[in-house]
């Protein structure tokens, strides 16, 4: 367990998450399937850490965790890239619209008040979505395309922007 998870949130760590990455890409391929890679930054995470201390963003990094966690279904996979990034893979979601209404209600569960001691903070991320097949067929693609898509959000402050090729 400890060689496949996160030790601060528990979740999946890159090296699962690119495993099961390449699983679901080999069944979206057999199958027809729609996949969706979503990726997560938390806005003004730095902050927490320097004004807080790192305990506090180690806390808030669990509690974000398993709010994400509480969305994500069996067939789903969500872990921690590092940071304050976050991958979650979303098995053949049924349209855009459905990956676009999760994604908003991630944001949303994220976004609630995280009391820690006598303090509460409210965090924000900033999400990026790559589907498969339109945006890549290989993991690296699928990644790379949802963290341009992320960066994309943060600098128009979109609560989550689809990939688009330049």
């Amino acid at each position: 367990h400890r060689a496949m998870h996160d030790q601060k949130t528990g979740l999946p760590n890159r090296a699962l998450f690119d495993d099961r990455l390449a699983q679901a890409i080999a069944g979206a391929e057999r199958h027809g399937w729609m996949l969706a890679v979503m990726f997560l930054d938390l806005d003004r995470f730095k902050h927490v850490n320097d004004t807080h201390g790192h305990a506090a963003g180690d806390a808030l990094l669990a509690a974000v965790a398993q709010r994400l966690m509480s969305h994500a279904r069996d067939e789903d996979t969500v872990c921690r890239n590092g940071g304050d990034e976050f991958l979650y893979l979303l098995i053949n979601p049924s349209s855009r619209e459905d990956v676009a209404r999760i994604a908003g209600l991630v944001r949303t569960a994220i976004a609630e008040p995280i009391d820690l001691h006598a303090l509460q903070f409210a965090i924000t991320p900033s999400i990026g979505i790559a589907l498969y097949p339109d945006h890549g067929s290989s993991a690296d693609a699928l990644i790379a395309h949802a963290d341009a898509a992320m960066y994309r959000a943060k600098q128009l402050r979109s609560p989550c922007e689809f990939f688009e090729a330049p």
